[in-house]
């Protein structure tokens, strides 16, 4: 057995011959011309071994045929680490070279019922980098295709694989050559994507997955833990906004850089100085590209569209005329979103996360977690209340800040106190986000048609024709929002240990049960 060690970033067809050219590839020794590889995977008609999670290909070259049984990789940020079993194929599989005793005994009961599932075809280059004495990887381009039946998916990636030396020395190098072309990490397979093809399944935007904390970690762990959760998020949705046209892909890509700030945000106290200020700044810088984008869409929907169907003709001549504007600035900040297509920012991110100094966390994690809460909860509060006394869009604004790093620090904590009552309290708030959305959504529109009116691109009367429309709307649903937020802010915080102390926590959840059954 092998231990393969290897990183995949894809690049675009349009960008993947830049790579060879790279002065940290044209350093290294190519060793030969391209060779042409066909590939075809195997499994049973019930997909066995994709459920176990085992890829079993069969791989033709020029000159020889081999058998190939890959086992589940972890991986991190493209990274992935898995064993694996080579041996030459002579028409009959032979799975006595798997010595791991449960992998071979599934392979071998099934053997009689593999058939052929997909096919992939690409053209590979490989080059030979020594970057030290004991640093050595090799380094793959592949441009092809993967196919089932008549479905055909693209192959255009570029595989990094550990010869000598750590995976840190793998991310490393990848991060240099992702700063200067467009290269974005991803841990999909060649075989993942042959099964999606099979299925004919079409990956969606990844959302957030459930906290995977314990209380028995300690707070350093819960950090890299979450963080690494976080960093997964990115990355696929980074991938899918810039190969998909489904726009949701770019939202989930501002929410896991989001949820990213505020994990920073409530690990303040632990982290590193120069950490949590070069990430925090970062996660922004990265968030704002997409930002456009997505406001852009929200204006296009919540605000203009429901004006179109006005039945005076000058409301709707003006609002044609933003939307013009509109779509013309969508193509310019489609433009910028392609500044992402350098991932050098997540191995980054993954390796400063391996470097991360940990000395000064706190041991105690769910005592952590409960100050943390506490002190974002004493702070949507006091904005709160400062939005009472004088109910501005503005206010109103830095109030759902703070409740969107509240929502999100509840669900990361969530599984260190009673899960189902963090997770109700967490959409609770996060009912509360979207009472005061219009209010930004509106507000933020009123200042791009302003900017709008200066370029000309609109006449004045477009920009006093939507403020006139949505302002009675904003400013009832202002009043509404702040009355459901005294409401919700004034609940009992199911961090709080009191509760649980004074054995109230089952008592509460045993009324609720009663309410929920009296209403039904």
């Amino acid at each position: 057995m092998a231990t393969e060690v290897e990183l995949k970033l894809y690049c675009s067809p349009d960008d993947i011959a830049r790579v060879g050219i790279h002065p940290l590839i044209a350093a290294g020794v190519e060793s030969g011309p391209a060779k042409r590889l066909e590939n075809t995977y195997y499994d049973t008609p019930d997909l066995a071994l994709h459920q176990e999670r085992m890829a079993l290909r069969v791989r033709a070259t020029p000159t020889e045929r081999l058998q190939t049984v890959k086992c589940a990789a972890k991986s991190v940020a493209g990274l992935s680490a898995r064993p694996e079993w080579e041996t030459p194929y002579s028409g009959a599989f032979d799975f006595s070279a798997v010595d791991a005793r449960k992998v071979r005994a599934f392979l071998e009961e099934r053997q009689s019922s593999l058939v052929p599932v997909f096919t992939t075809s690409f053209e590979r280059r490989t080059w030979r980098i020594e970057i030290s004495r004991k640093i050595a990887l090799w380094v793959m381009v592949d441009t092809g295709y993967v196919s089932s039946g008549d479905r055909v998916l693209p192959i255009s990636e570029v595989e990094l694989e550990l010869e000598q030396g750590n995976p840190e020395d793998l991310l490393d190098f990848a991060t240099a050559l992702a700063t200067h072309l467009p290269l974005v990490p991803h841990d999909v397979s060649k075989a993942e994507r042959g099964y999606q093809l099979f299925l004919n399944q079409i990956p969606g935007p990844q959302k957030a997955l459930p906290s995977p904390l314990d209380v028995k970690q300690s707070s350093a762990e819960a950090f890299r833990l979450l963080a690494s959760q976080g960093m997964q998020m990115w990355q696929a949705n980074l991938l899918g906004a810039l190969t998909s046209q489904d726009q949701e892909f770019v939202h989930q890509f501002r929410v896991s850089l989001r949820r990213l700030n505020s994990l920073i945000k409530v690990f303040k106290p632990a982290l590193p100085r120069r950490y949590q200020s070069q990430w925090t700044k970062r996660v922004k810088e990265l968030s704002r590209i997409t930002g456009d984008v997505r406001d852009l869409d929200v204006m296009r929907s919540g605000i203009l569209v429901p004006m179109l169907q006005s039945d005076e003709s000058q409301i709707r001549a003006n609002v044609s005329a933003a939307v013009s504007a509109l779509d013309k600035a969508k193509q310019e900040a489609l433009v910028q979103v392609q500044q992402l297509r350098y991932g050098g920012p997540v191995l980054l991110f993954a390796r400063d996360l391996q470097d991360l100094e940990t000395d000064d966390f706190p041991k105690n994690l769910p005592r952590f977690a409960e100050k943390q809460l506490s002190v974002l909860h004493r702070n949507a509060v006091k904005l709160l209340v400062k939005t009472l006394k004088a109910p501005t869009p503005e206010r109103a604004h830095r109030f759902r800040i703070a409740l969107k790093h509240l929502r999100y620090s509840c669900e990361f904590f969530a599984p260190l106190f009673d899960n189902a009552e963090m997770l109700e309290y967490a959409k609770a708030i996060a009912g509360l986000q979207d009472a005061f959305g219009f209010i930004n959504d509106f507000q933020v529109a009123l200042s791009r048609l302003h900017d709008w009116v200066a370029q000309e691109a609109i006449p004045q009367e477009a920009r006093e024709a939507v403020a006139v429309w949505h302002t009675p709307q904003a400013q009832a649903v202002l009043a509404d929002a702040l009355h459901l937020a005294e409401s919700v802010m004034s609940r009992c915080q199911p961090w709080c240990t009191e509760c649980e102390r004074r054995g109230l926590t089952e008592i509460r959840r045993r009324m609720q049960h009663d309410i929920k059954l009296q209403v039904e």
